[in-house]
């Protein structure tokens, strides 16, 4: 008899099958969206259609469906009871959690359904011919089996097919295809444990909902011209596939996760549209395509979550730098880097697909982020083969160290992109440490938040004196507030008259203010005198207003210091001076070698280093190197030259 239901084989003396699965496993946990949505986007990406210019279409759609119009959901229950038959009170957490949990799912009214669907794509090849090494059959029928159309590929339905099942509260997915070739076919799979079929026989874990000819030995996917109402639900008019997982469990809140773990993960392939995802529930439809994506990403600017991939996108959109270089073939790789003061130091490697491989981090002074596109295709062939099942990194060791030629030609092709990535950074954000020995990674510790700036620390330097740390004095002003500490130098006993000793002379009285000497205003003197003249003037200068300030040395012997202002307004055309502030309080001009700021060497010219631009209430970074090489307590002079 033929009959369309689910189908468990037979252990057949085998051996008994819980329902723990790796495979599945570690796809759950905190990015469980994001590596659905990855898992998803990424086959489609790879199974886009030969010669085709349109971009591919991913449409992700929750869907309920009415439990009793069903019988696939009334059979699933029967297989539920012969679990907890097979198991009784052997049964494990893990496996009790599951039942339980799908018990409860199959007594809703209506089923949550989350249709992933494609289009521009090529479909499942194989649905009739069922060859091994079809992809049709590497999604449906084995386990432990990648199948690819090329090297390149990472649609091969390998362990990354599994990630839908982590988001089933039913460990049930559908696959709906119409290949290119013509050909349809609609097959379920469930992932559960043994249990007992309805001859109270044990089973195998993984079953299928198919045409079962079980007395001809024949089990075929659903066709066109078989009946079935709940595949009727999914027809495709179109090639491509439809991913559909059953009792989808993350229904709350998916539309915006789905949007964010696409966002980040496929901001380079949307942006040169080679993709477009659509999201629907209910009313709500929103589109992610290479029109809409900046906006997007600017509405999700104060989002935490979403800190990172902003930086990478406007790295990407928006680079200070961009350059190619070679590993295997002519420009191979692309790499694009921008800095900020604000940027959290993030690099990131994608496909040529426009797939987001992995993020890593590189210190040095200057904040950046920075993106990586492999262009190549032997050098994405071979990168694709170091990636682990979750596809989030680059490692060598995932090629077989049998496979020594090919694994020693990926380690030099990583090593190779980070070292010249390293470089590139390096070359154009370090400027002013190129006459100073190789400090990278310094920055890192020295904090450039403001929050309660002007604390003091004691150093750890067995060289110095020895510092006593006085009274904190803190004084108001328009500028802002600042801090200052008194420091003595520990005393020692010497002998002989110490009231004129050089150490401790007597105090020098503040010498009065002299008055101004008059300016002679006629223009046509030979020898004029400085000083300013009545006019109607250029240009006016104000004093900015900050909230914050701090400086400190990185080097000072080498005469490196760091500087970080905290400015209270917008400020477009300012210029910083330099002093140092001796033990009398007094405070003298210094001369700047090397002035840069977002990595940017700004002029110097009689002292002040500008203009630079700064923005309210974001902390702007400058590294400075003085003609001066000592440690010493800076003052900052800041002005803003207003063009009338």
């Amino acid at each position: 008899m033929i009959k369309i239901g689910w189908r468990f084989p037979p252990l057949s003396g085998g051996t008994r099958q819980g329902y723990t699965n790796n495979d599945i496993e570690v796809f759950k946990g905190q990015e469980l969206i994001d590596n659905l949505a990855r898992e998803i986007c990424q086959n489609s990406l790879d199974a886009h259609l030969e010669n085709e210019d349109a971009p591919v279409r991913v449409v992700f759609e929750l869907r309920k469906v009415h439990r009793q119009d069903y019988d696939v959901f009334s059979q699933y229950a029967k297989c539920l009871k012969g679990c907890r038959g097979y198991w009784e009170d052997d049964m494990d957490a893990k496996l009790e959690k599951f039942v339980v949990n799908a018990e409860n799912t199959l007594l809703e009214e209506d089923i949550p359904i989350l249709v992933a669907s494609d289009y521009n794509t090529k479909g499942l090849s194989g649905s009739h011919s069922r060859k091994k090494s079809s992809s049709w059959e590497a999604l449906t029928g084995s386990d432990g089996i990648s199948v690819k159309s090329d090297e390149a590929s990472a649609g091969s339905y390998g362990i990354g097919k599994n990630a839908p099942f982590a988001c089933s509260s039913l460990s049930m997915v559908f696959y709906n295809t119409l290949a290119e070739d013509g050909e349809s076919a609609f097959i379920g799979v469930a992932r559960l444990a043994t249990l007992l079929d309805d001859d109270d026989e044990p089973t195998q874990r993984v079953g299928r909902y198919q045409v079962n000819d079980n007395e001809n030995r024949i089990w075929n996917p659903i066709y066109p011209e078989d009946e079935n109402t709940f595949r009727d639900s999914f027809l495709r008019t179109e090639s491509g596939t439809d991913v559909i997982i059953v009792g989808f469990s993350q229904s709350s809140h998916w539309l915006p996760n789905v949007m964010k773990a696409v966002l980040k993960n496929f901001f380079v392939a949307i942006s040169e549209n080679k993709l477009i995802v659509e999201l629907k529930d209910g009313l709500e439809h929103v589109v992610i395509n290479a029109d809409s994506i900046s906006q997007m990403f600017s509405d999700l600017e104060d989002d935490a979550e979403m800190v990172s991939a902003s930086q990478l996108y406007k790295a990407f959109t928006t680079p200070s730098v961009k350059k190619t270089f070679e590993v295997f073939e002519p420009d191979d790789v692309e790499v694009y880097i921008k800095a900020d003061a604000s940027y959290r130091r993030t690099i990131a490697n994608f496909r040529a697909t426009g797939m987001l491989v992995g993020t890593y981090y590189r210190r040095i002074f200057q904040h950046y982020a920075a993106v990586v596109v492999i262009r190549g295709q032997k050098l994405g062939e071979l990168l694709k083969d170091t990636e682990p099942p979750r596809h989030n990194r680059w490692d060598h060791k995932q090629i077989e160290a049998s496979d020594r030629e090919r694994r020693k030609d990926a380690k030099h092709a990583i090593e190779t992109i980070e070292a010249y990535v390293l470089s590139l950074l390096k070359s154009q954000f370090e400027v002013v440490t190129e006459k100073t020995v190789d400090a990278a990674g310094v920055g890192e510790y020295i904090p450039d938040d403001l929050d309660g700036m002007g604390g003091q620390s004691e150093g750890d330097d067995i060289l110095k004196v020895k510092i006593k740390i006085g009274k904190i004095r803190t004084n108001k002003t328009p500028q802002g507030t600042t801090t200052q500490v008194a420091v003595q130098e520990e005393g020692t006993e010497e002998p002989g008259e110490v009231r004129n000793h050089t150490r401790h002379p007597n105090q020098t009285p503040t010498p009065k203010p002299k008055p101004l000497v008059p300016v002679d205003p006629n223009p046509d003197d030979p020898d004029p005198k400085p000083g300013a003249t009545p006019g109607k003037g250029l240009k006016t200068v104000i004093t900015p207003n900050l909230t914050a300030q701090r400086a400190f040395p990185i080097s000072s012997s080498q005469g490196l210091y760091k500087i970080v202002i905290k400015p209270a307004e917008d400020y477009n055309n300012m210029f910083v001076e330099c002093f140092v502030v001796g033990e009398d309080g007094r405070s003298d001009p210094l001369e700047m070698e090397t002035f840069t700021h977002d990595g940017k060497s700004v002029r110097v010219s009689g002292g002040k280093a500008g203009p630079v631009q700064v923005k309210a209430d974001t902390p702007a970074v400058f590294f400075a190197t003085f003609q001066r090489k000592e440690k010493m307590k800076l003052s900052l002079h800041l002005m803003e030259l207003v063009k009338k």
